[in-house]
């Protein structure tokens, strides 16, 4: 197997685990989420224990804030990894401050030009991250990949106005580049001074002409001539970003060409913008690159010709390179270059010795010296000591890698799990069997009013129930006062007309009788209103006895009769009796017709023509209008005796009923368990501790389902984890 089969190899093993990887972040991303509704449920159940104080605060307390932060920690972790992993490349970061050879470098090591991968003397050239890939027979192609607004300002803009203390922060691309850049903090150093200018004369004055590549999202070019305008940066003599504006707008370059030289394989060289200058966010890019772009790292360094040493801004950007890659001392070489005609030699010979006898804590791999603008150095003395290495270690440090990263992140989610499991009790233990335990309580209760209620009722009523019903003698008195009043009795010429009209006197008497006995029959008829009052009101109050004695009225909103309709409507079938009760209450009636009509035509006989007195022989009108006269009083005398004894009917009724309902409600075999039964599904409209309760209860078993969710989602990350 040569080179190439080997890292393609490498690249092969890679991807199961990449796919492994991908559903573990799907997995941590639905725990996230749950994470997010378990807070969410926090803030909705401090609602149901307001006047609970220590319930309220054990919620407020927990800490969801720390869970969250965790898992995008590991997120952004294992994001890294699993882009690292999906690459069909092996990536060779290159990194190092500005004019130290980094540009000469990739030159050499891909046979790209300056007109791709400009190396020029002067202020620093590459603008933006460049992916090179070796694709052999392959015309050079590049891929270019513009900033969208938002990415633009705040991946670039934001940073410079955090770093200078500039406000206000633009809230969009329009409102930086319309509106005038605000002056620096009076007093400012140098350096920021320099960034600001970086700022103003490159981003702030070239905005009308860079943003409309904002949002272009991608352009394709095998045009040489063209590529260098979108990686690299060109500057006057007066440090003025000239001709190529576009380059700002960048976000990153791929390029892929056939490199020099053979079984090099399936790599790709990462070309991170040069430290060192006064161009923020640089920090972040070699970050993002080399946590998922880059399996190992070249630090370039350019000795002076007349003596060098190791400075300050060496060792910084190793350590940035150590927060983003792990296991960096055996991912990285640094490589000293060599000036061309060996002027720099001793130099850079004095820095390797101190790598190599550790004076400068800088551990790496390896330390080389080559001359990065000999394309034979760089190949033999830097890129096949890489790949060499790659192709022995690769893999072992990919696992050892992501073995750490997994044990984290189990120890994260046993560390979750033991939270969950203190969750479980931030909020009291009330259970159904606690909940029938109060109502039993207050049923108890219940039963002992009503009861005691129902009873007084009773006696109320048997006190009564001889006595003539007030509302019943009333409206008899009423209809007897219309009777007496409104008799509508015919005149003398009245009847001498209709006898006319019937052609006998007679035949007119006989009609008048018929006529006053329908009209004297219509006006008892409104003996029905008494009746119907008198029971309406002993229904009140019954309705009045359970809604404001037994405190019912919850059941429905109605009073009166319709309270009892609509309760009765409410039972069950199976809760027979107390149904039963109900019905009989609400539905029970007195009526004129059945318990006083009949009585009353017996009375209205004197009227009727067979049975009333004939008219005189010779009697003329006004004797016709005597004898009606005398019949209908006679008549209304009878009706008021016969209806006399009726007026204690409603009394009698009413007690009647009620014992009636009560013996159903409350004596019955099966009576109080019904009701028990019966009360206990209605008990939060009833009582408003057990809405609040009933609610309270709800509450708990919402919230210990959430956190078994996010359990069992645990569970199954946790098995994932052991089949990686």
């Amino acid at each position: 197997m040569n080179k190439s089969e080997e890292i393609q190899s490498i690249i092969a093993q890679r991807q199961p685990l990449a796919k492994k990887l991908a559903d573990i972040e799907t997995g941590l991303s639905s725990l996230y989420a749950a994470i997010q509704r378990l807070e969410q449920e926090r803030d909705r159940q401090l609602q149901h224990w307001v006047g609970d104080d220590a319930t309220q605060s054990k919620l407020q307390k927990l800490n969801f804030a720390s869970f969250q932060q965790n898992i995008i920690e590991h997120l952004a972790s294992l994001g890294r990894l699993q882009k690292r992993f999906s690459r069909k490349t092996l990536n060779i970061g290159v990194i190092g401050r500005m004019r130290q050879g980094k540009s000469t470098l990739l030159q050499s090591l891909t046979g790209l030009k300056n007109k791709v991968i400009p190396a020029r003397p002067g202020k620093p050239c590459t603008a933006a991250r460049s992916t090179i890939c070796h694709k052999p027979e392959n015309l050079t192609t590049a891929e270019i990949q513009f900033h969208d607004r938002d990415s633009f300002l705040q991946e670039i803009i934001i940073p410079y106005y955090k770093k200078l203390g500039l406000t206000p922060i633009p809230s969009s691309f329009e409102a930086f580049s319309h509106s005038a850049l605000p002056s620096l903090p009076t007093g400012a150093y140098q350096t920021d001074i320099n960034i600001y200018n970086r700022l103003k004369d490159d981003y702030h004055t070239h905005a009308q002409t860079y943003q409309e590549y904002l949002g272009r999202g991608s352009l394709t070019t095998q045009d040489e001539s063209q590529i260098s305008k979108y990686v690299a940066s060109q500057y006057s003599q007066n440090d003025q970003l000239i001709i190529n504006h576009e380059c700002l707008a960048v976000k990153q370059v791929k390029i892929s060409c056939t490199f020099p030289f053979d079984e090099i394989g399936a790599i790709a060289l990462v070309d991170v913008p040069g430290l060192g200058d006064f161009r923020l966010g640089d920090e972040s890019l070699v970050i993002e690159a080399l946590g998922q772009e880059v399996d190992f790292i070249l630090f370039i360094r350019k000795p002076s010709n007349d003596g060098a040493a190791f400075e300050q801004s060496d060792t910084q950007l190793y350590d940035l390179a150590n927060k983003a890659l792990n296991d960096l001392p055996s991912r990285s070489m640094f490589v000293l270059n060599a000036d061309g005609k060996g002027e720099n030699q001793e130099s850079c010979r004095s820095m390797k010795r101190d790598i190599d006898l550790g004076a400068v804590e800088i551990p790496v791999l390896d330390c080389v010296i080559a001359d990065c603008s000999s394309p034979e150095e760089a190949n033999k003395k830097v890129l096949q000591v890489v790949l060499n290495n790659l192709r022995s270690n690769v893999t072992q440090l990919d696992r050892k890698y992501a073995e750490q990263k997994i044990a984290d992140l189990q120890a994260s989610l046993i560390e979750l799990k033991q939270q969950l499991q203190l969750l479980q009790v931030a909020l009291p233990d009330i259970d159904d069997h606690e909940m029938f335990s109060r109502y039993q309580n207050v049923f108890d209760g219940f039963w002992t009013t009503i009861t005691n209620e129902m009873t007084e009722l009773q006696n109320e009523l048997i006190q009564i129930r001889d006595l003539p019903d007030k509302n019943l003698e009333n409206q008899i008195q009423k209809v007897l006062d219309d009777c007496r009043n409104n008799k509508e009795m015919p005149s003398s010429t009245d009847v001498e007309t209709l006898g006319n009209q019937l052609g006998a006197l007679g035949a007119a008497y006989i009609q008048l009788l018929i006529v006053l006995r329908t009209n004297l029959s219509r006006k008892f008829l409104d003996i029905e209103q008494g009746l119907t009052e008198s029971i309406e009101k002993i229904k009140d109050k019954a309705s009045d006895v359970l809604v404001d004695k037994c405190g019912l009225g919850g059941l429905a909103e109605p009073r009166g009769a319709r309270f009892l309709a609509e309760v009765s409507s409410q039972i069950p079938d199976q809760y027979a009796e107390l149904k039963k009760g109900f019905e009989i209450l609400s539905e029970f009636n007195l009526s004129y017709r059945g318990l006083i009509q009949h009585r009353i035509r017996l009375q209205l006989d004197p009227l009727t023509p067979n049975k009333a007195p004939v008219l005189k022989q010779g009697a003329n009108a006004e004797d016709a209008v005597a004898q009606l006269t005398e019949l209908y009083h006679g008549t209304l005398y009878e009706c008021e005796n016969a209806l006399t004894g009726f007026l204690s009917e409603p009394s009698q009724a009413s007690f009647a009923i009620v014992e009636e309902f009560s013996d159903r409600v409350l004596r019955a075999t099966n009576a109080k368990k019904e009701w028990r039964l019966f009360l206990y599904k209605k008990k939060r409209h009833i009582w408003k501790d057990f809405e609040i309760l009933e609610n309270q209860v709800n509450a708990i078993k919402d919230w210990s389902n959430l956190l078994t969710s996010v359990a069992v989602q645990v569970e199954q990350l946790e098995e994932s984890l052991k089949q990686l």
